[in-house]
Parts: structure tokens; C-alpha cells; sequence
């Protein structure tokens, strides 16, 4: 079956800036740092019922929704949205949370002593975001995000810059494309999170593992 072949495409793939793999939902309060990296980042899912290794477990679908469902909404500050997909393979179940990339950034997680935390996708990983990152998403310059051909255009420019150059700053971007530094900073963070650039600090970025194709 077509589903499958994709679920299949993910573990081969592993783990992104777009995916993460749960075998089950220990905690609400963490899996609540899972779907706020996501919704203040590029979007993705979580496939409960896979190690992080690809070895697939299976889960009692119903439970780990609703834990999923009450984390987004108790534990996720504004709360966040989900969308699932149940899926069997070899007599197992898996379930697939879909969150999107939100327009009302910055989304924060709540844990157990009530303390708020901010948290960003990058790479593989959830991450607390530096102060620069959290200023930029705390500005809102993150929402509302039109990602047209010239976005398209600059993300093909920076990729072949770098297979020249080790590294751009944003100055180099902002003198390259002649904008401001917001606005440098606003298309670098939005190419960090979807993998094709890797930090090097908070002014400079080199090529990420994710350069060349997009993450299922």
C-alpha cells in the first residue's frame, strides 16, 4: 500500500527538522516541547510508535491522541491545533500528529512547575531558540510568512553560494540581496529551520545536512 512505502520513506530517512519519531507519550508536559518546536518553526509531525532508531512498536492509537490532544491544548501557550492519521503496519498501529507552522508565533510549553519555555525546531532536534532567534519570533516577523518563487530563487542562491563559500553572514546577505537586516535575518532563520542552513552563530550559517531536498 502507498502509506507504506511513505512510512516506510521515514524511517529509512530518519528523524528532521519536519519529523520526529515517539515510541509512545510518556509525558504531556514534554511532548508539549515537541508540538510548540514545530508550530514556532516550519511545521512537521509525530509518528508515535517508532523508536528513534526506526523499529516500529505500535501504540493504542486512541490513548496517545488523546494525551497529544491535551498536551497541545493544556500544556501549549496559545494552544495548538492537531490533525491525525492512524496508520497499521505488520499488525501495528501507528499514529501520526500533524502540526502546522503557526501564524501566531511564538507558541510556548508549560512544565510541570508552570514554568513557560520557548521552543524551535532545528535539524533533528527541539531546541530552546537563542535570544536573537526568540526576538525575531517574539516580533512576529516570523508569521505570516509568503514563501513565493523569489523565496524559492534566494534558497537555490544561498545553496550554490555555499558549495563555494564555507559560510554567509548577514551582512553578506544583506549586501547580496540589498535589504535591511531584519529582513536578512527574518529569510536566514526561515532557511535555518528548514534545514538548509546550520548555525554558526548568531550572525553566520553554513550549508545544513538538509541542503538538497526536503525532509518528508
Amino acid at each position: 500500500m502507498p502509506y507504506r512505502n511513505k512510512i516506510s520513506k521515514w524511517i529509512r530517512n530518519g528523524e528532521s527538522p519536519f519529523l520526529d519519531f515517539k515510541a509512545s507519550i510518556t509525558s504531556e508536559h514534554k511532548i508539549a516541547r515537541s508540538i510548540v518546536a514545530f508550530a514556532n518553526s516550519r511545521g512537521g509531525k509525530i509518528v508515535v510508535g517508532v523508536e528513534d532508531k526506526g523499529f516500529i512498536m505500535g501504540v493504542d492509537a486512541e490513548q496517545e491522541e488523546y494525551s497529544l490532544e491535551s498536551a497541545a491544548e493544556k500544556y501549549c501557550r496559545p494552544a495548538i491545533p492537531l490533525s491525525f492519521e492512524r496508520y497499521e503496519v505488520n499488525g501495528k498501529i501507528l499514529l501520526i500528529a500533524y502540526i502546522e507552522e503557526s501564524n501566531v508565533k511564538p507558541h510556548v510549553a508549560v512544565d510541570k512547575k508552570g514554568k513557560e519555555k520557548m521552543y524551535v525546531r532545528i535539524g533533528d532536534a527541539c531546541v530552546v531558540p537563542t535570544e536573537n532567534i526568540a526576538d525575531l519570533l517574539r516580533s512576529g516577523d516570523m508569521n505570516h510568512l509568503q514563501r513565493t518563487n523569489i523565496y524559492k530563487r534566494i534558497k537555490k542562491d544561498i545553496i550554490q553560494y555555499l558549495k563555494k563559500n564555507r559560510t554567509i553572514s548577514v551582512p553578506q546577505f544583506m549586501q547580496q540581496y540589498q535589504c535591511t537586516e531584519r529582513s536578512a535575518q527574518r529569510s536566514l532563520l526561515d532557511l535555518l529551520f528548514e534545514g538548509i542552513l546550520r548555525k554558526v552563530n548568531d550572525q553566520t550559517f553554513e550549508l545544513g545536512r538538509w541542503a538538497f531536498s526536503r525532509p518528508d
